[in-house]
């Protein structure tokens, strides 16, 4: 189980990253303002808005390249969605015993997962438990078949939390 120092970090970590992402979306939504302006003023518009912005025309010039390069704000999940999802998902997950969950972890930090996994993720790591010695409280076969059961997002969703070493994420059998 991950210490309460480890929880606040990522929490912390979470919030930065939240951050980061609504930064650059605020960014983006600055520089369609300037961008449409400097449209809606046609010829010498760009020139004139840096004048009474106070910043340089290459400013303005920048910021219409980025608004042109700059996903459509309708078109885009918001940023956490992932972190989301994976949540969401969790919440679906039969619930193992925490021996169990506690071995997978083990087992995941030690597995190179890579993008090959993202087809079948839940048969992959079923294979990696039947490859593993497992602890004295955990039946193999049963843990297998359990990870073959989940589904894509499910098993992902385990992974990524396994990863993350956060399972106290994860449904508890009592």
């Amino acid at each position: 189980m991950p210490s309460d120092f480890q929880q606040r970090l990522a929490a912390a970590n979470a919030r930065i990253e939240y951050g980061n992402d609504e930064r650059t979306a605020g960014a983006d939504d600055k520089a369609r303002a300037i961008a449409e302006e400097a449209a809606r003023r046609g010829r010498g518009g760009a020139r004139e808005l840096a004048r009474e912005l106070g910043v340089t025309e290459k400013t303005v010039s920048q910021a219409i390249t980025r608004a042109r390069n700059a996903p459509s704000p309708g078109r885009t999940l918001p940023g956490d969605t992932l972190e989301r999802l994976l949540a969401a998902e969790l919440q679906t997950v039969p619930p193992l015993t925490t021996v169990q969950w506690t071995f997978l972890a083990w087992l995941v930090s030690g597995t190179v997962i890579d993008v090959s996994w993202i087809e079948q993720p839940g048969q992959y790591l079923s294979y990696e438990v039947e490859d593993a010695e497992p602890a004295e409280d955990v039946d193999p076969k049963a843990l297998a078949e359990a990870c073959r059961g989940w589904s894509r997002a499910q098993a992902l969703a385990v992974i990524d939390a396994c990863q993350r070493d956060d399972i106290a994420s994860l449904p508890v059998k009592d």
